[in-house]
């Protein structure tokens, strides 16, 4: 049994549809992408105390699933 892909934030929708996706097919992150993350991480910690439960959730999901990609491609 499979878990349901999660759903966009902003409109509802889930995230393993097309229109979601910032890259085609084969196209690799871009390093705007990559470099982004560490000013992402500091305006979470900055602005922790502001955050909503909601929104503590989907900052805790998507760290979970940026990691657990990690491990699984390590292997």
């Amino acid at each position: 049994m499979s878990t349901p892909a999660p759903r966009c934030p902003t409109c509802g929708g889930l995230l393993d549809r097309d229109k979601h996706s910032l890259l085609r097919p084969g196209e690799r992150l871009t390093p705007w992408m990559i470099h982004d993350l560490p000013r992402i991480a500091w305006i979470v910690e900055s602005r922790a105390a502001e955050l909503t439960e909601e929104e503590r959730q989907i900052v805790r999901d998507a760290t979970t699933r940026m990691l657990r990609a990690l491990e699984h491609d390590a292997v």
